[in-house]
């Protein structure tokens, strides 16, 4: 039955996130991290593993949680100066749970949203805000998903940097595993990235961002972005 009064683009996310129950998540990091980053998209869970250890802070904001395998490998590796804050921001429940067990001795705080809706106002901001594997998830062009900085953006302080990976559709080459792996995703509506590409990444982050790093390994495009601040002296 149809439902012409509803949100094409919520039904959209609402089915991106479906697939991560506590029983998927069980078994997400071997097949993602695991299995697909090597046979597949060709970008190692190690060179992940890298982008985190040389951007995370002790104030740091994750956008999309998975199962917080990144902040549990690098995190105490990181030196902290004051109280460390991590905050988890998710909108599938079962991430946000998973992860915030995960990262318990962290004492990390929830917030459960939606990226490409507005987020809630009057929080401290962030040194550091990491989007990771989630702009292939996400409907729309990658100029509209791109959304989600412009949302992320109250939250960061002026020199705080963006940093994350997406998997690409397109300026590619997929082996076979990566051929199927994302026509059955995007079929699902696991993945919406068959128009996303490198160009149109780091065309959108530089209209943002006054510093833009984007390379591609295999099939990931890896990204860090931050703004120029001047000196107190002007200079």
């Amino acid at each position: 039955m149809s439902h012409p009064d509803r949100d094409p683009g919520a039904d959209a996310v609402a089915k991106a996130h479906a697939v991560y129950t506590p029983f998927t998540l069980a078994f997400y990091d071997l097949i993602v991290h695991g299995l697909s980053n090597r046979f597949a998209w060709r970008c190692s869970t190690a060179r992940l593993k890298s982008l985190y250890a040389a951007n995370l802070s002790a104030n740091h904001l994750e956008a999309g949680v998975g199962t917080g395998l990144f902040i549990d490998s690098v995190a105490v590796r990181v030196a902290a100066n004051g109280t460390r804050r991590l905050t988890l921001l998710d909108i599938n429940s079962n991430c946000l749970a998973r992860a915030m067990d995960r990262l318990q001795r962290f004492n990390p705080d929830a917030l459960q949203a939606n990226l490409l809706e507005p987020l809630p106002a009057g929080r401290m901001p962030y040194d550091s805000v990491a989007l990771t594997y989630v702009l292939h998830c996400l409907p729309g062009t990658m100029e509209e998903k791109l959304a989600v900085t412009d949302h992320l953006r109250p939250l960061m302080k002026d020199d705080a940097v963006l940093f994350g990976a997406t998997i690409l559709g397109r300026g590619i080459a997929p082996n076979f595993a990566a051929r199927r792996l994302s026509d059955l995703y995007n079929e699902k509506g696991v993945f919406n990235n068959r128009a996303d590409d490198r160009e149109s990444l780091e065309q959108g982050l530089r209209r943002r961002f006054s510093q833009v790093e984007v390379s591609q390994e295999g099939c990931v495009a890896i990204f860090r972005a931050a703004d120029s601040v001047p000196s107190r002296d002007g200079h």
